[in-house]
């Protein structure tokens, strides 16, 4: 059974068995892990070249079983592999391509990701567990990139929690935004999970188990309102200087409702924030696929032509 809010003291319990979890994970010998992880891979290896689309995968943090092998024979039998990026707490996964010696960068918590522009959307995802259950639910390390990702992630997908036997416990406590996972594996197997009956799904899923009922705040993603915020800035930015800028602004703000962008203030933004930064921190941020898109198509042309695009002034 689900609860609808984490407590305090669930968080505190669940920082507890995160911390208890992992240095279970660790006392193992590297070649326990290693024998536990070719294991996995060996089990995983069908399902993911069946894959119909990308594979995301993860690099291995802390002791997580490491399928790196397993992404190289991925990429050498022509698959799209991909890489989770944290964006910004709170938000949606963003995936990256990888290949075998691509340029890498460090991200969140120093792992390694694709140093590109690039991204994909995954049809299956590797999610590595610090502990699950028998019900598929995952105790990841508390930041809810995965479930913010699967609640936003849209067309046919399936998502595998990726551990060691020693990770599972009788119940994370799953509370309202748990997404649980499709299949969990570990060195012993595919596990055979227990799913709620269909009355008891009704009554207890979470708010944000289908992106058309999940809070906009909870992904990450803006309101209409806030976004018409964002572009009334932006084309403060661009000002007198920029005309052509200006327009395509103007052009977005006409696609959205105007009562909410007759209301709306202009974001606040730091003094000496780019243009091209803002935009970059804005498109992650947009359900709207037509106004990502076309602030993607400016964000590239700014990159193109090198232009600052700092604050204008009209002095």
């Amino acid at each position: 059974m689900t609860e609808p809010l984490l407590t305090p003291e669930a968080k505190t319990w669940r920082n507890e068995q995160r911390a208890r979890l992992v240095a279970l994970r660790l006392s193992y010998s590297e070649e326990a892990r290693t024998a536990w992880a070719a294991r996995i891979m060996q089990r995983l290896e069908a399902v993911a070249m069946a894959a119909e689309g990308p594979v995301s995968v993860y690099w291995p943090y802390r002791g997580e079983p490491d399928l790196r092998l397993l992404m190289r024979r991925l990429a050498a039998a022509g698959k799209e592999v991909a890489l989770p990026a944290v964006v910004r707490p709170r938000w949606p996964l963003e995936f990256r391509p990888w290949k075998p010696r691509c340029e890498m960068e460090l991200g969140v918590w120093n792992i390694p990701i694709p140093r590109t522009k690039e991204r994909l959307t995954p049809v299956l995802l590797l999610a590595p567990v610090i502990g699950f259950d028998a019900h598929g639910y995952r105790l990841g390390y508390g930041g809810g990139f995965y479930d913010r990702t699967l609640a936003a992630l849209t067309g046919p997908r399936q998502a595998i929690g990726i551990g060691f036997d020693c990770a599972e416990m009788p119940s994370i406590g799953p509370h309202g935004h748990d997404i649980p996972m499709d299949r969990i594996v570990t060195e012993s197997g595919f596990r055979n999970l227990h799913r709620p009956l269909a009355s008891e799904t009704q009554e207890e899923a979470s708010a944000a188990c289908a992106v058309s009922e999940a809070p906009e705040s909870y992904m990450g993603y803006l309101t209409e309102a806030e976004v018409a915020g964002q572009l009334k800035a932006l084309r403060t930015l661009a000002g007198v200087r920029d005309q052509a800028l200006t327009a395509s602004f103007d052009a977005m703000l006409q696609r959205l409702p105007m009562h909410l962008v007759a209301a709306a203030e202009p974001a606040q933004l730091p003094a000496d924030l780019s243009i091209a930064a803002a935009i970059a921190a804005l498109r992650p941020r947009l359900r709207n696929d037509e106004l990502h898109e076309d602030l993607g198509e400016i964000l590239a042309e700014l990159e193109e032509t090198g232009a600052p695009a700092r604050r204008s002034t009209t002095r």
